[in-house]
């Protein structure tokens, strides 16, 4: 009996003095600024695809996949809660065609004591759906035409955005956005005080149990250099330029309660319309959309069709050259179309499998692509964006 009373009071001593020894790392961790309460998020994205046209030069080639096997893009993604007042988030990101950089870099209010949410730093602006959008994030291969045309491929900037849930009796929510205005394709002015902004306004609506619709507008403006125009010699009369693109865009989805594992629907679109203010007169526009539908008709199987169609009008030429190099005239102003038809195989939101076929007729030439693209992720991820 005294050897079972010397071990239960050994046991009683160990369990205390364990207990003290937990309390005095935690409180070192937290002392030392090495707590592991706030781990961030890691993941890494890897996106291969191939691609076989029918021509040697695509049409789209200086936004689309070239022919052959590539890697399309790698992503390092950190995540994580500064503390209970800041999100923050850094992505790294390259291909084979560029260098490893950061692509975002940016905080996120949680708790503010103004109704407020701000975002800043290096960001995907918010302008419409598909912009904020990384390439593994997208339906399709690539990204729609309209806005690799328009912001070259991305609208990435450095700058700072405020949003504000409107009291109504549905989801609105008002945002402004203020920029460097690094875009060589629209901004990039010389002087130091000319920067970009943007408004945004978002609207979401629950039609039934089963079917939401989001709608939303965008308005972006600001000054734009002269220098990166073709064409214009520097004695040019055009002294001033601005810039100002305006889009609007919806999403329909549809997921039923007893199915909704084995089908869903989804109906999106985007319209965008940009044009340069030349001193007072503004030129015709660049404008252009695309319209999806995707099917979910199995657990993890998709669907897909898109459409698109842009228009850019001959005033600028020298602004926003002809991505095909392939323009007969300058003087006058080039469309192109594509549709694109996909078949995807999900089987978790860890990895996905594309084989997709273009029709594209641009500048009066027409091209066939035929698509096969690999999609994975590996480590902890955030949702995807809904």
């Amino acid at each position: 009996m005294k050897k079972i009373g010397v071990f239960l009071a050994l046991c009683i001593y160990s369990q205390i003095f364990a207990t003290q020894l937990i309390a005095q790392i935690t409180s070192d961790g937290s002392a030392t600024g090495i707590s592991r309460a706030f781990n961030p998020a890691i993941s890494v994205n890897a996106l291969f695809n191939g691609m076989s046209s029918n021509r040697e030069i695509p049409l789209w080639g200086a936004y689309d996949p070239s022919p052959g096997l590539h890697l399309q893009a790698a992503d390092v993604e950190v995540t994580s809660n500064v503390d209970v007042f800041l999100q923050s988030k850094v992505v790294f990101g390259g291909s084979e065609t560029e260098s490893i950089g950061i692509e975002e870099a940016y905080l996120t209010s949680l708790r503010m004591p103004i109704p407020i949410i701000i975002r800043g730093g290096k960001m995907l602006c918010t302008f419409g759906r598909y912009n904020l959008y990384h390439l593994h994030h997208m339906a399709f291969a690539e990204n729609p035409m309209i806005l690799s045309y328009v912001f070259q491929p991305k609208l990435n900037e450095v700058g700072l955005e405020a949003s504000y849930l409107v009291p109504l009796s549905w989801y609105s929510d008002l945002l402004v956005g203020f920029y460097n205005g690094n875009n060589k394709a629209l901004f990039n002015s010389p002087e130091q005080g000319d920067f970009s902004y943007l408004v945004h306004f978002d609207n979401f609506w629950d039609l039934s149990d089963e079917t939401t619709m989001r709608l939303g507008a965008s308005y972006l403006t600001g000054a734009r250099c002269l220098h990166y125009a073709t064409g214009i010699p520097f004695d040019s009369t055009v002294h001033k330029i601005n810039s100002r693109v305006w889009g609007l865009d919806f999403h329909l989805k549809w997921k039923p309660l007893q199915y909704g594992r084995y089908r869903s629907f989804i109906l999106e679109g985007e319209y965008v319309n940009a044009a340069l203010q030349l001193n007072s007169d503004w030129t015709e526009p660049l404008h252009g959309f695309y319209l999806q539908a995707l099917y979910q008709f199995d657990l993890r199987w998709w669907g897909q069709t898109r459409v698109e169609w842009l228009e850019r009008s001959k005033d600028l030429f020298s602004f926003f050259p002809d991505p095909s190099g392939l323009t007969p005239n300058p003087d006058k102003a080039i469309s192109g179309r594509r549709i694109s038809v996909a078949v995807a195989y999900v089987p978790t939101e860890f990895s996905a499998y594309r084989l997709q076929y273009n029709f594209i007729r641009f500048t009066g030439l027409e091209e066939q692509q035929i698509i096969v693209q690999v999609n994975i992720t590996i480590g902890s991820h955030p949702a995807h964006k809904y």
